[in-house]
């Protein structure tokens, strides 16, 4: 056991701190809390850091572990269909590997909807903007002969932090909000820690909110 603890990360150890008051609620206490709290998130595209949603977050993990879903301990909201990938409520998760791992879940963070099966409305413009991502967020990822290349790597790396926080912007502001044609609440990715893009970077007008 100490190993196992040893072998984790300071943040991954808080976090499994932050959730042991999931772990002692009871099944049934646990499903109606998860029930209840995906009536809040209704309507609204919900920054990843919220706090309502972390905690959501930490919670649902729990019940995937347990199953809590699968016994229909309580009442999910009418407007959440059931996931595909877990048969929990669907609450997508929005990321700038779109492309790739389409909508993630944040009960069994497996997708939960494939890129190719997203509506067609909204389809290209996610498209474009992954497309665009890609190589900014690549810059953090630069082997050595990249990095001699372009000159001045650290004014590289800024300007490739900038431009993640004007995309994850236009994530928050235009792109998940247009997904609650479809989906009752979405989350969407507000940081980018490889670029040190922190959810404090990331700032929306006070309409987009």
């Amino acid at each position: 056991m100490a190993n196992e603890s040893s072998e984790r990360s300071p943040l991954d150890l808080l976090w499994e701190e932050y959730g042991e008051v999931f772990r002692e609620f009871d099944d049934l206490t646990l499903a109606r809390w998860l029930a209840q709290t995906l009536g809040q998130l209704q309507g609204r595209a919900w920054r990843m850091s919220h706090p309502l949603v972390a905690a959501y977050r930490l919670a649902a993990q729990e019940a995937h572990r347990r199953g809590v879903w699968l016994k229909r301990l309580a009442t999910p909201p009418s407007a959440y269909l059931e996931s595909p990938c877990c048969r929990a409520p669907m609450l997508p998760l929005l990321t700038r590997d779109v492309r790739d791992a389409g909508l993630l879940c944040q009960h069994c963070n497996d997708t939960m909807v494939p890129f190719e099966e997203l509506p067609e409305d909204i389809r290209p413009d996610l498209e474009l903007w992954a497309a665009q991502y890609a190589p900014v967020h690549a810059v953090a990822h630069w082997d050595d002969r990249q990095r001699k290349a372009v000159g001045n790597y650290d004014r590289a790396l800024d300007q490739a932090a900038e431009e993640a926080e004007r995309l994850l912007v236009r994530a928050g502001s235009e792109l998940a909000p247009r997904l609650l044609e479809f989906y009752p609440a979405v989350i969407w990715e507000d940081q980018d820690e490889c670029l040190d893009v922190r959810p404090e970077d990331v700032i929306l007008a006070p309409e987009e909110e």
